[in-house]
């Protein structure tokens, strides 16, 4: 038997698919290049502005005595970073500039349900009229623009395909109400339940009997306090996971969202523990990035700004000062919560496959537009034809 040289022998080559065998992977790298994009980012300013101005309304007709004005824009200046200073930064001083530059997903998670929360901390009558006005402006604007994100995150999540604004805003817009619902419907049986404790309150100050019988009342309602609590959690814990569902699934509804968000958090919550995490510090990778390059950006303007001027941008005495300032901590803030629709849908899809054992391309294209039929034929084309044909079967049957 001839033996070939070494060089001859072809060796297989054996190689890791990383995409295929941990499919995580993909979805985690892709969230950050999803939310960064350009127009991510301004559709999160221009939410950002709105709903700032709305709370900012809200806050002064309501309660504007007891609670302090709510920011929505982080007011942290930007730190003046280089690339040269960014290379003899340490590891851990990068991600500490990231956490310090934008916010982080759990707090913007916080930050869509602060009027509840502020609401629970100082309880007046203001503050209940307060905590609905702002709530009703933010699930106005946050449905709509998280809902368009997150279909957008889920469609390039799931099929690596970039879904069309167009097609997105007018799936978004066919199931707006279903998203506000799947928010409402929890948020609303809570303040239903806190009108019994209400009535109690104002019995209790009944002189002698009052606190008695309030007492007495208490009791099955304290018993209830699980159930309450269950309402308060999904809206807590399940308003991203229910906007995702309603994107991403067939028909779905606000009951699917509500039930879909209920149980992949409560059947999963290591899982969905682990995801936070994952945000978090993916949430402080990218904006460590984006505050290098926005940062980068601004000292080159402001530098050929100095040359011209001989003074700094932040020294100019101009009407324009203000709004020079709020422009980068706004673009700052509107990555922090375009990231947060994008890690929510990236959240989703894995809370699905855990739970349903539904594959990450298994998401919703025919909904974006109505099937077509084909074009009918004129009548009177018809017609002739078939008339010709009986001409010419008559003929041959004559010759």
């Amino acid at each position: 038997m001839k033996e070939l040289p070494g060089d001859a022998v072809a060796t297989p080559k054996v190689a890791i698919d990383w995409y295929r065998s941990t499919p995580w992977w993909r979805i985690a790298s892709q969230c950050i290049v999803i939310s960064w994009r350009s127009t991510h980012i301004l559709l999160c300013a221009l939410a950002l502005l709105l709903t700032q101005a709305w709370t900012s309304v809200s806050h002064y007709l309501f309660d504007n005595q007891t609670l302090p004005q709510p920011n929505w824009i982080q007011s942290q200046p930007l730190v003046e970073l280089d690339l040269w200073s960014f290379s003899k930064m340490s590891p851990a001083a990068v991600l500490s500039l990231g956490a310090n530059a934008c916010e982080s997903f759990i707090d913007v998670w916080r930050k869509l349900l602060l009027p509840i929360f502020s609401w629970l901390h100082n309880p007046t009558l203001g503050g209940a009229a307060n905590c609905i006005a702002a709530l009703i402006g933010i699930l106005a604007i946050w449905s709509w623009v998280g809902g368009a994100l997150a279909r957008r995150s889920v469609v390039e999540l799931g099929t690596r395909m970039t879904a069309p604004w167009a097609e997105t805003f007018r799936l978004v817009t066919k199931r707006w109400q279903s998203i506000v619902w799947s928010v409402t419907m929890p948020s609303g049986l809570i303040l239903l339940m806190s009108i019994v404790p209400l009535i109690l309150g104002w019995i209790s100050n009944i002189p002698a009997i009052g606190p008695w019988v309030a007492g007495l009342l208490l009791v099955p309602m304290v018993l209830g306090s699980l159930a309450i609590g269950w309402c308060g959690a999904i809206t807590v814990f399940g308003f991203p996971l229910s906007v995702a569902a309603i994107v991403t699934e067939k028909q779905a509804d606000a009951y699917d969202g509500i039930s879909r968000s209920a149980a992949y958090t409560f059947q999963r919550p290591l899982t969905l523990a682990l995801c936070v995490l994952a945000a978090q510090l993916l949430g402080a990778v990218g904006g460590t990035m984006v505050s290098i390059v926005l940062s980068t950006g601004y000292s080159v303007i402001d530098a050929g700004f100095s040359v011209g001027s001989f003074a700094t941008i932040a020294g100019l005495d101009s009407f324009w000062m203000p709004v020079l300032a709020r422009i980068i901590p706004l673009l700052l803030t509107a990555y922090s919560f375009s990231f947060f629709w994008t890690a929510a849908a990236a959240s989703y899809l894995i809370l699905r496959r855990d739970v349903d054992h539904a594959e990450f391309d298994l998401i919703d294209l025919a909904a974006n537009g109505e099937p077509k039929s084909l074009p009918e034929l004129p009548k009177n084309e018809v017609i002739a034809t078939e008339t010709n044909s009986g001409e010419n079967v008559a003929d041959q049957a004559n010759e």
